[in-house]
């Protein structure tokens, strides 16, 4: 499947980007599987996109974001593409955003940002490890 997010970034809000970092092993602190659950940035954003989408969550436009990682990423699991695809046609009930991949990876970047915030109260829960946080969230998403 070819990448049409390839040439875009995917940025996430400034504010939490030292919060991120803890919860991923390539982040900058080297911590157990238990307390950084995801391997790569990239992992936690779409793990906060598909929380906010399942949630039924609004996308919130930030204005001071970073570039995490570029949109050539998901080219490494692409499934991902067409899932993207498929929530940006979902939320605009519109074929014609099709034709548009910088506006549907816009509409999941905001998503996205909406589930970052979700996530992390997720994680940050002390009754259990992150890991085991998500894999509860998980668990009563299928229930």
């Amino acid at each position: 499947m070819e990448n049409i997010f390839a040439p875009y970034p995917i940025t996430m809000p400034s504010n939490y980007q030292e919060s991120i970092k803890n919860y991923v092993s390539t982040g900058t602190k080297n911590q157990s599987r238990e307390n950084a659950p995801f391997n790569r940035q990239i992992d936690f954003w779409y793990m906060a996109l598909c929380l906010a989408f399942n949630k039924g969550l609004t996308g919130t436009k930030e204005k001071n974001t970073y570039n995490a990682i570029t949109g050539e990423i998901l080219s490494r699991n692409p499934y991902r593409i067409a899932q993207i695809q498929m929530i940006a046609l979902t939320i605009t009930n519109d074929e014609t955003v099709l034709s548009s991949p910088k506006e549907m990876l816009d509409i999941c970047i905001n998503l996205a940002n909406s589930g970052i915030p979700l996530l992390l109260s997720i994680l940050d829960d002390t009754d259990a490890s992150p890991l085991q946080n998500i894999f509860d969230e998980l668990e009563d998403l299928c229930m």
